[in-house]
Parts: C-alpha cells; structure tokens; sequence
C-alpha cells in the first residue's frame, strides 16, 4: 500500500517560487551559480525538496521551487540573500533583483 503524501498544511511547511532573471550573455553563469545554490540548498537539513527549473519561453528565466520545514527558517537566513554558501557570483547574473513568492498549498476537493 503507498503512504499517502503528508499535505504541507499538515506539517506547517512553507513553499517558496523564486524568480531569477539574467543579463544577455550572462544565462550560462547564471546556470552554474544557481546548479550550486540548489545542490546546497539540498543538503540543508530544514530544506524539505528544492528544484531548479528554467522558463520555456525565456531562456533567460530561471525558477527555484523550494519547501521548508518552517516559514521562520526561510526567514531567519533572509531568503537566498542568507544562504550558507553565499550567493557567489550570482549577483553579476542578475538583470532584476531576485523574486520570491510564498505559495500556500490549495487543498483537494473531496
């Protein structure tokens, strides 16, 4: 029998989109710095999942979708901004600044 997924309601966890634009000629780098952000991310024991995806129609776009165990954890390391590998050189990247949305999980209809 599978073991029915817990809902993030359930277990107070907090959901993270956040939004990475790069300058032209930039997206390469951009790539590389965000591949290591999320691989430490990963390893974070507060860190329930973290993906890294690239928009479709703009190759420029990039999206990290992250869960927490807690909205207080994201907030205690300010975001991305307090990430314990620092941000290396994602900063030169950047053409905007960073765009973090909390999402919160819309339950099922029975």
């Amino acid at each position: 029998m599978r073991k029915k997924p817990v809902s993030a309601k359930e277990v107070e966890t907090a959901l993270y989109v956040s939004t990475f634009r790069a300058k032209k000629g930039f997206e390469r780098m951009m790539l590389h710095e965000l591949q290591r952000l999320v691989t430490n991310t990963r390893r974070e024991s507060e860190c329930l999942f973290c993906d890294l995806y690239r928009l479709s129609k703009d190759p420029m776009v990039f999206a990290i979708h992250s869960v927490w165990s807690s909205r207080d954890n994201w907030l205690s390391r300010e975001g991305w901004k307090g990430h314990p590998a620092g941000l290396g050189l994602l900063d030169q990247c950047l053409s905007a600044p960073i765009d973090v949305v909390a999402m919160d999980e819309v339950s099922e209809a029975a």
